[in-house]
């Protein structure tokens, strides 16, 4: 808590605030280059907020640590540095503290915080005033050095936060700058020097003091680009560049303002090469360039990435004493613009160069790999081996990887026609099993249990085995529930029961063998079948019937069973892991359930001698041909303008009336004007006028 408020210090746009956040097509999916530790080179865009509310957390939590580390040392490691921050940031333990001045700085430091981390509902304090007099006293009383710094710099921010001219404090004490040894707390008085100059209406002097904090050894170095948005016109850039006092602070500048959003990235390397051609900015800056370049590797569609093509022209006339960024970023973009002869030339130079360098190797690998037109089993050795080199403990970036198996491989294996290795290569990193067909399942059990003729199927097989094993975490989503549920969707009951998957022993929600007036037959209490109670008494019915065909109640118990495991009916979910509202999945598998059952609907009503027991069959099969007109209809979904449906259509089954009606013209009409004549004495019929909307509308549109 002590310098969290320091931050607020400075004037940031609004919106880097935000909690929103949104999947941005051009983030960098595979990042080749190695890690770098400046905040602008990890990240793509500096001022989206996830990124600065990262930066944030992460500069937090080092600031943390660097302190805890500096009073250590200043205490001359007298107490362990959990101790020290048990006493300095929790307050507790303060008893164990024998050091008093130190004690008598953690108390000061407690009582004037309220009056720098303030806000609208916890406002400062009265007294902040009577602090900074009370700061500047401790200061002038201490003959330690390093606390001397440490109150001035409670004294100088308390009086930044409060409007009690801090410059005038800072004037009068930043000899102690100059004095003591090497401090973090020096960058938090110059980034507070900075902010209270742009307070006080200096702002260009203040972006120039920010710039000063660019530099490796500054622990807020970041505080210099996102303050440069105060710097509003060329007047104002003229007249911070004048401010500087040699070429390296001219080149920060440069620097400053390539990172902005709106910059032109080769004039600003133009204009820091003609200041200096051996520039440390130059190099940065195109390392930046080539880091955001990362993008050419996206799968994403709506990746958005232009070369500019005069970036590459202005590189090849620059000449440096080291030309190592210069030459790894040409070999780069000369492959994204498709010239591998050239990239392959450069790229063989800055091995000659540079041996065993990992950047310039992976690029090589890179390279080989967009070379590759087929893929047989010693390629995939070669591709193993080469990728193995590469990842190590050294370098445990995943985007090698991932990107030789998600890109290279899936498409190798897609255009040599093998649907499942190019599936497994894509998704190596998870395989979504409620995605597989039954021919995968196949496929997928087939390429685990056969030994490897190469070195990466191997590799792939010990992922797909441990994919699998994870798998049974989730039993909704697990290798073996799938497998059930893709038998059960083409009915093989014996297969799915002897699979003695822990689905088995789960409820189903309804009863698969009612069939009830409401459509989908989601009416009555839950069901008290488990899935290998409902398998075992399927396989049941199916050995009457061998033994009577024509059974009517069976075949209507079977037909209910057909109608029920297609997507219209109530056990839809037993034969997929992803039931969708608006996508009707396998539909052909869909239709051959719905004319089985239609098909047993017959014979059960061929065979039955229970009138009422009729009536309800007729409209079962007025039922399930809705379904399948359904299923085919051309228009589907049911409407062409709306996913609403029309309060003022007159049948309520879909998203208009259009639809219902051509069920009706078609063939539906045939079943309700058989009910209407022939069964209208029935109890069922009062049922159906009672409880079924669409069909008592058509029958009162008819008297």
């Amino acid at each position: 808590m002590l310098f969290r408020a320091f931050l607020s210090i400075f004037f940031l746009n609004s919106y880097l605030f935000s909690c929103a956040s949104y999947d941005d097509p051009n983030e960098i999916e595979y990042m080749f280059l190695e890690k770098r530790d400046w905040f602008f080179l990890e990240y793509k865009d500096l001022n989206n907020p996830s990124v600065y509310n990262s930066l944030i957390y992460d500069y937090e939590k080092k600031n943390k640590e660097e302190n805890i580390k500096e009073w250590s040392i200043a205490l001359e490691k007298s107490y362990s540095k959990k101790d020290i921050e048990e006493f300095l940031y929790k307050r507790k333990n303060l008893d164990k503290l024998k050091n008093k001045e130190f004690l008598n700085y953690i108390k000061f430091a407690q009582k004037q915080e309220a009056c720098v981390t303030f806000n609208y509902y916890e406002p400062a304090p009265k007294n902040c005033g009577n602090l900074i007099d009370e700061a500047i006293l401790e200061l002038e009383k201490s003959e330690d050095e390093y606390f001397k710094l440490r109150y001035f710099y409670l004294a100088f921010r308390l009086a930044h936060y409060n409007y009690k001219e801090p410059l005038k404090i800072y004037e009068k004490y930043s000899y102690l700058l100059e004095k003591s040894k090497p401090s973090i707390v020096k960058d938090w008085i110059s980034g507070i020097n900075a902010g209270a100059l742009i307070k006080n209406k200096k702002e260009v002097l203040g972006v120039y003091e920010f710039s000063k904090l660019l530099d490796k050894s500054k622990i807020n170095s970041h505080l210099s680009f996102y303050n440069f948005n105060h710097i509003r016109s060329d007047l104002d850039f003229n007249t911070l560049l004048n401010m500087t006092q040699n070429s390296d602070e001219k080149e920060k500048i440069f620097f400053l303002r390539a990172l902005q959003s709106s910059s032109n990235t080769l004039e600003e390397l133009k204009n820091i090469y003609a200041l200096n051609k051996n520039s440390n900015w130059f190099d940065l800056l195109l390392l930046r360039t080539l880091i955001n370049s990362q993008l050419f590797f996206n799968q994403n569609s709506e990746t958005n990435f232009v070369l500019q093509k005069e970036l590459l022209d202005f590189l090849n006339s620059v000449k440096k004493d080291d030309m190592y960024i210069i030459n790894l970023s040409k070999a780069y973009f000369n492959f994204f613009e498709n010239k591998l002869l050239i990239a392959h030339d450069i790229v063989k130079k800055l091995q000659l160069e540079y041996p065993n360098n990992h950047e310039v190797e992976t690029l090589n690998y890179i390279l080989y790999l967009n070379s590759l037109q087929k893929i047989d089993i010693e390629t995939e050795n070669e591709i193993f081996e080469k990728m193995q080199k590469l990842t190590n403990d050294n370098h445990p970036s995943n985007a090698i990887h991932n990107y030789t198996f998600e890109v290279i491989l899936s498409k190798l294996y897609k255009n040599q026609n093998e649907p499942f290795l190019s599936y497994g290569s894509q998704n190596i990193n998870y395989l979504d099993f409620s995605q597989f067909d039954l021919s995968m399942i196949i496929e997928f059990e087939e390429f685990i249990t056969t030994k490897p003729n190469s070195k990466l199927k191997e590799y792939l097989q010990e992922k797909f085995k441990k994919e699998k094993n994870s798998s049974k975490g989730d039993i909704d989503y697990s290798f073996e529930t799938t497998k059930v549920k893709n038998l059960i969707n083409i009915l093989k009951f014996k297969e799915a029961l002897d699979t003695n998957a822990p689905i088995l022993e789960e409820k189903l929600e309804f009863n698969p063998f009612n069939g009830f007036i409401r459509g989908n037959n989601r009416s009555g209490k839950n069901s008290n079948f488990t899935y290998r109670n409902f398998l075992k008494k399927a396989l049941e019915i199916e050995n009457l019937l061998k033994q009577n065909p024509n059974s009517s109640m069976d075949n209507y118990l079977l037909a209910n069973l057909y109608f029920n495991l297609s997507y219209f009916g109530n056990s839809s979910k037993a034969t997929t892991t992803h039931r969708s509202v608006v996508e009707i999945h396998t539909p052909i598998l869909q239709e051959d359930k719905l004319h089985k059952a239609l098909r047993h609907y017959q014979i059960a009503l061929a065979n039955s001698k229970d009138k009422e027991q009729k009536a309800k069959i007729i409209y079962q099969i007025s039922k399930t041909n809705l379904a399948i007109y359904d299923l085919k209809y051309s228009k589907y979904p049911q409407s062409s303008s709306s996913y609403f449906s029309d309060n003022k259509q007159k049948y309520y089954y879909g998203l208009n009336s259009e639809f219902y009606e051509s069920f009706l013209s078609n063939s539906g009409a045939k079943y309700f004007d058989e009910l209407k004549n022939n069964y209208k004495d029935t109890k069922y019929y009062k049922e159906l006028l009672k409880e079924c909307g669409d069909f008592r509308t058509y029958i009162n549109s008819e008297n």
